[in-house]
């Protein structure tokens, strides 16, 4: 019994890609500072964080396999898949979730004086 049916790796980094696309579009518009077209509409925390949460967990599923044998004791066995595509996005995500968690605490930093 699975509790995720397990979908098509190809379908998953597919899927990856068109979610990566907002997230990829605003950091790299906001970087080279450019006043885009849908910039306010792609700027929204919600939309942008949920991509990249949805991207991430969709190819981690894609890559992770867990399964519990029913022996005594029970034994959990976890398997990860080598599969380029996937890790590709996996990683993009996370470089664009740091790029953004960089930038928000760069932005929201003072220096306090010390007396």
């Amino acid at each position: 019994m699975s509790a995720f049916p397990r979908s098509s790796n190809d379908v998953s980094a597919v899927v990856g890609v068109l979610l990566l696309v907002v997230p990829t579009y605003f950091v790299t518009m906001s970087a080279l500072r450019y006043d885009a077209p849908g910039l306010k509409f792609f700027g929204s925390p919600i939309l942008i964080l949920g991509t990249l949460a949805i991207a991430f967990a969709i190819n981690a599923r894609s890559i992770a396999s867990v399964k519990i044998e029913p022996e005594k004791p029970p034994v959990l066995k976890i398997a990860l898949s080598l599969r380029i595509s996937n890790l590709a996005e996996i990683m993009l995500a996370l470089l664009l979730l740091g790029a953004l968690s960089t930038y928000a605490f760069v932005e929201n930093f003072e220096p306090r004086l010390i007396r």
